[in-house]
């Protein structure tokens, strides 16, 4: 028999809580009473919590989300944030939190995303991001456009040679990184317009697959790892509403 505890306990040794950011929220999140031993029949992996996921889970499954469904306090409780917990707490389902903590683990979101991109890893740049040998532009273009219909790069695609992965949103940080690795291109979710404007002044190509579909490669390989070690146990992706999920 697989319990709660169980999932927890493997979660945490796919990603560790320590690698998560101080900021950030991980781990369980809710927890109704007596749910710690009791067994899982299933476990749902999604992006966030949304209604859709919500109303899909029941007594017995345990929810990750890669996005905490609990993330700054909250002082007032009302309309689609009312509607949403009142889903997730009628559900009874367990709700746990795998954020920057699966980001950074080795095989997580960053490792899950080069791959996906037909991408060498060389090394963590401290970032969280990822320092990548580019095998072929051309199948690193073409593996961009087939996992998002978001692609888009600013400026020259050339004989790219090194490029930085970032999944989700790109940080400040990823500027310095590119300049200190000499790095062609930076790819990431969502790039804010100034981080954009000084790794271009840089010459640094950017490359945007969009926040969501950045991280789905990630989501689909916690299920993997998921099911690798729960035996017995039905693991799945939930994927977005709105989002085409490639495989």
């Amino acid at each position: 028999m697989v319990t709660v505890r169980d999932v927890v306990e493997v979660l945490d040794e796919i990603a560790p809580r320590e690698l998560a950011e101080d900021w950030d929220r991980v781990g369980p999140q809710v927890v109704p009473p007596g749910a710690w031993g009791r067994e899982v029949g299933r476990v749902l992996v999604c992006l966030d919590v949304t209604l859709e996921v919500a109303r899909e889970a029941c007594e017995g499954d345990v929810v990750v989300s890669h996005h905490p469904l609990i993330f700054r306090p909250l002082s007032r409780v009302e309309g689609r944030v009312h509607v949403l917990l009142r889903e997730v707490l009628d559900s009874g389902a367990v709700y746990v939190a795998v954020h920057t903590n699966w980001d950074r683990a080795e095989g997580g979101v960053a490792d899950s995303l080069a791959r996906r991109l037909n991408l060498r890893v060389l090394r963590e740049t401290g970032s969280g991001a990822r320092l990548c040998e580019v095998r072929d532009v051309e199948g690193l273009l073409n593996a961009g456009r087939n996992l998002s219909p978001l692609f888009r790069v600013f400026g020259p695609v050339g004989d790219w040679r090194r490029v930085l992965v970032a999944p989700g949103s790109v940080p400040s940080e990823v500027v310095g990184e590119a300049e200190r690795f000499g790095v062609d291109a930076v790819i990431g979710g969502e790039v804010g317009y100034h981080v954009r404007c000084e790794l271009l002044w840089s010459g640094v190509s950017v490359v945007e697959l969009g926040h969501d579909y950045s991280e789905l490669p990630g989501v689909q390989a916690l299920a993997r790892a998921l099911s690798d070690k729960l035996e017995g146990v039905d693991v799945r992706v939930v994927p977005p509403p709105d989002v085409e999920v490639s495989r």
